[in-house]
């Protein structure tokens, strides 16, 4: 969305804003407004804070809020520079500020299938072979369960080494089809993600 309209800047923004304030405009945080896990470039911030002076404007990460306020400004900043906030696929929302709702993946799975799949994947996870392994490797949020074959604390220069290794392996597409066969008819979904798999909520 920042693309079509910072591209074409013949177009006047009133124009295609004429509801002013009334007007939402969304942008996704890893991969569209930042690389995943760095943070915005100056320039960009400040055109979006230019740009909520004529709609109100939002985000949408599937990162839990912490990591999305690391990306596009730290501490409590980043629910007063943006009129929305929805982290973790949009389970926990922020308007003006406020935390207005929260939901949590549990609640939907059962303790019982929500312990059947960590087992599963640490299981699964335990005999792939890779050159580094660094912590974290399952990351519980409210609107899902993140995997990560290599470890969520790796550094941006292993994530790339590991990409280019699961491009050739094929680590996290042989993980997805292994929880699709195992977890058929149970209601869930996986797919991958960028640069890590995650179990999206249902």
């Amino acid at each position: 969305m920042f693309t079509s309209i910072a591209g074409q800047e013949e177009m006047d923004i009133k124009s295609r804003v004429a509801g002013g304030r009334n007007v939402l405009c969304l942008f996704d945080v890893d991969g569209t407004l930042t690389p995943p896990r760095e943070k915005i470039d100056p320039e960009l911030d400040d055109f979006f804070q230019a740009l909520r002076k004529k709609v109100k404007i939002g985000v949408v990460g599937g990162s839990d809020y912490s990591k999305i306020a690391e990306q596009l400004g730290e501490g409590g900043e980043v629910i007063h520079k943006f009129d929305y906030v929805f982290a973790e696929n949009g389970t926990v929302q922020y308007k003006d500020g406020k935390l207005i709702s929260k939901q949590a993946i549990q609640n939907h799975l059962g303790e019982e299938l929500l312990q059947d799949l960590i087992n599963f994947c640490l299981s699964y996870m335990g005999l792939i072979k890779l050159p580094k392994k660094r912590g974290t490797f399952i990351e519980f949020r409210n609107g899902m369960i993140n995997i990560s074959p290599i470890g969520r604390s790796c550094t941006l220069e292993e994530r790339i080494e590991f990409s280019v290794i699961d491009k050739r392996e094929k680590i996290r597409e042989k993980f997805v089809a292994a929880l699709q066969k195992e977890f058929a008819g149970k209601g869930l979904r996986f797919t991958r993600g960028e640069q890590e798999m995650t179990s999206p909520a249902l």
